[in-house]
């Protein structure tokens, strides 16, 4: 439970982050949404929440060298599928 806290306030932090980046290694790894009615891939929902919340969100299959400019990284590495 004290770590709970703590980890709210990290979680917060990064959800009010100004300018995101979101890494999509795994193109290919793509799962239907009836939601969407489409596939989409691992950062979808990610991006879309982000967005949702005012916040400035690149993405892209390639890490950039400099990352200086992100106030927030997200890593998405693909989708556990059976």
């Amino acid at each position: 439970m004290k770590i709970l806290i703590p980890l709210l306030l990290v979680i917060s932090g990064i959800c009010f982050a100004s300018n995101v980046y979101i890494f999509n290694y795994d193109q290919e790894d793509l799962i239907y949404d009836p939601a969407v009615g489409d596939s989409i891939d691992t950062g979808y929902w990610v991006e879309q929440t982000l967005l949702a919340l005012g916040n400035t969100v690149d993405s892209g299959t390639a890490l950039p060298s400099d990352l200086s400019s992100y106030d927030a990284v997200f890593m998405m590495m693909g989708i556990y599928t059976c």
